[in-house]
């Protein structure tokens, strides 16, 4: 997905050759979606029940500003910015289905998230008795995570003028897995059956498609990134990203 400033063209100043990456930290708001299918509930082998699970998460922007401090003047200053999505809303990381044979006799499930610590992400959620069925459930949880950026210039060639690329991610700094429990309705409960799903790991990095931002602003030779919620709100304070080279 590319997207441009669009704004008025003038005489081209070069930039430094450089790439800056900006990182903040984010407690990111974030869903963990399940999809549940059970069958077989009264076979004497126990029921068969077939999972999907998905992290969904919450917008991130990133703000390309534009800017140049009027010489000699203490007053506001000049400056354009644009708005760009780095983490569209509702993105979904999906992990592959799985399939887990419950305890013979029938067995009650439910659902947790937990970090990479094994330390608890939510109270467990109970889905109910294990009976032929689909059921659906959200878990609503904070992802610790890292949004970077970083510009970098593109099409150098002869003939070509150059154009900033504005390039993005997403680091996960604590992992998160889910755990399905189904405790046997007799029996001892340590007969019943889990399935432990990752979802993400410590370090798992999510690119983003770049985007092309306007390289020529005549006057403006300073441009900063900042980081935006789903809301609009600013995360952490924004950072200088690239300095024209006025020789």
């Amino acid at each position: 997905m590319g997207a441009s400033a669009g704004f008025t063209r003038g005489k081209t100043v070069p930039f430094r050759p450089m790439e800056r990456r900006i990182s903040m930290s984010y407690a990111m708001p974030a869903n963990c979606q399940i999809w549940l299918r059970v069958t077989e509930s009264q076979s004497v082998q126990g029921a068969q029940v077939s999972l999907l699970a998905a992290l969904v998460l919450s917008a991130i922007h990133v703000r390309v500003i534009h800017r140049a401090w009027p010489a000699g003047s203490t007053g506001s200053p000049d400056e354009i910015a644009v708005t760009m999505p780095l983490v569209p809303a509702n993105e979904r990381l999906a992990r592959p289905p799985r399939t887990i044979r419950g305890p013979a006799g029938g067995s009650w499930i439910s659902l947790q998230l937990f970090n990479h610590e094994r330390a608890a992400l939510t109270e467990e959620h109970e889905i109910g008795a294990c009976v032929d069925g689909i059921r659906e459930a959200a878990l609503p949880l904070v992802a610790r995570v890292h949004p970077a950026a970083w510009l970098s210039v593109r099409g150098q060639h002869e003939g070509f003028d150059p154009m900033l690329r504005l390039d993005g991610e997403l680091v996960f700094v604590s992992g998160i897995g889910m755990r399905l429990r189904m405790r046997p309705l007799v029996g001892a409960p340590e007969g019943g059956g889990i399935l432990d799903i990752p979802l993400t790991s410590v370090g798992t990095t999510v690119h983003f498609a770049d985007r092309l931002v306007e390289r020529d602003l005549p006057g403006l030779p300073a441009i900063y990134l900042a980081f935006l919620d789903a809301d609009g709100q600013p995360i952490g304070r924004e950072r200088m990203a690239h300095v024209r080279d006025a020789s």
